[in-house]
């Protein structure tokens, strides 16, 4: 006994539930390259924004020239030119620039909102790889489900037909079944077998996929039952869908991108207005005091207007295709919806199926469960041959693992219809935090 306690402490404490395996979608890598993709977008919106403050350089520069500066005076009175020496060979300066931006045609800001628009963007196109992601181990949560529910009913089929070998080896050594039929039970006995071993092989490619899409080892998922997954009403789910499914509000940023993009186009055709100016002082020494010929502080202080009077219709054409561009996204958008709203339509259908085709299990399974009491009792008087109690077996079995099969598929449909819905959908009905 305590060696069976000590066997199962590692399962009990271990084994991952399914809220456990959605949790642990943070851990995985394109989850955390996304998350980067975040940050990196996050930085551009700082640096966009920075564009709406004075910006301010220093500089220093040193100049020495071949000749020393001068001017040519030419004088009625004389022939020849007098020159005169106006500053020094050598020319240092220092200088503060200072500009800002006060009017750029609404440029500015519709790059900042468009950044912003971008960041939102990232944000929703993670959150539905999470989505996808979720899909993906729900599948894979209901397929290994269905196959632990295969091995434990082929485990009792190989169990039955273990013991019904024996009673027939009893009656073979009794001179009171054919060979034939004894080898034909031991036949079914390594069918069984590798029935067995081809389904443990299943459970591991699955719990090395969910290792690989979790980013840490997968050994033991609790499968005893299926967490109860509570499908909200069809028109509720249909309006999430096509308003706040992640990829939906994802496309609509990237609409509201193509908006920024027009505002932007249309901004050449304002006036562009700066204020500038400048500390700067000049020397013929790092003192910067001068020369001794112009005034060392030529500090100063403008404004600066810019408007393009003609490009050749450049302008109109980038906003006619900012437009084209805008109206061709809202056109797919729409398009994208009605083929979301499709889709959960018919994954609501397929429910109803597979609900229909569990009741039709389970009658399958009653009928076969008697079938195998009255075949077990036929074999034991000698009414049935070995053949038919194989079959019987198998059959039960099969009947077994097609019911959790199906329960299974229930299971990952009614998540894929709230996770076409929503991620919020999707926690509400698993209760995820």
């Amino acid at each position: 006994m305590k060696k069976l306690l000590l066997l199962l402490i590692p399962t009990i404490f271990y084994a991952k539930s399914f809220q456990d395996l959605i949790k642990e979608i943070d851990n995985n890598l394109l989850i955390k390259a996304k998350s980067q993709e975040v940050l990196a977008k996050s930085e551009i919106l700082k640096s966009n924004k920075s564009k709406n403050y004075p910006n301010i350089d220093a500089q220093f520069s040193t100049t020495y020239l071949k000749d020393r500066p001068s001017i040519y005076f030419h004088m009625p009175t004389s022939s020849t030119p007098t020159k005169l020496q106006v500053g020094e060979r050598k020319n240092f300066i220092g200088e503060i620039d200072i500009s800002y931006p006060l009017f750029t045609g609404f440029a500015i800001e519709n790059i900042i909102d468009k950044s912003r628009f971008d960041l939102e963007k990232s944000k929703l196109q993670m959150q539905d790889t999470k989505r996808k992601l979720y899909l993906k181990v729900a599948s894979l949560y209901g397929q290994l489900y269905s196959l632990n529910h295969a091995l434990i009913a082929n485990k009792d089929a190989y169990k039955a037909i273990q013991n019904a070998w024996k009673k027939a080896n009893g009656f073979y050594k009794a001179e009171l079944l054919a060979q034939s039929e004894l080898a034909n039970i031991k036949a079914k006995k390594y069918e069984l077998k590798a029935k067995l071993e081809e389904l443990k092989s299943q459970k591991e490619q699955i719990l090395n996929t969910l290792s690989y899409i979790t980013d840490q080892k997968i050994s033991t998922i609790y499968t005893k039952s299926l967490p109860n997954i509570r499908v909200g009403k069809k028109d509720s789910l249909l309006k999430e869908a096509v308003s706040n499914r992640e990829d939906i509000k994802a496309l609509k940023k990237s609409l509201k991108m193509d908006e920024s993009d027009i505002i932007i186009a249309k901004s050449k055709n304002y006036p562009t207005i700066s204020l500038i100016g400048a500390i700067k002082t000049e020397g013929n020494t790092l003192k910067l005091n001068g020369d001794g010929y112009t005034n060392p502080n030529k500090s100063y202080i403008a404004t600066s207007v810019k408007w393009n009077l003609f490009d050749k219709s450049s302008t109109s054409h980038k906003i006619e295709a900012a437009k084209a561009k805008l109206f061709s996204k809202q056109l797919y958008i729409k398009d994208y919806q009605n083929i979301v709203k499709t889709k959960l339509l018919n994954e609501f259908l397929k429910l109803k199926k597979l609900k229909l085709q569990k009741e039709a299990k389970k009658a399958q399974l009653k009928a076969q469960n008697e079938y195998f009491q009255l075949i077990k009792g036929r074999f034991i008087n000698h009414l049935s041959s070995s053949d038919e109690l194989s079959r019987a077996i198998a059959k039960k079995a099969e009947a077994k693992a097609k019911l959790e099969k199906i329960k299974a598929e229930i299971f990952i449909q009614k998540c894929k219809i709230l996770l076409q819905s929503s991620l919020k959908e999707f926690k509400k009905g698993v209760k995820i935090r």
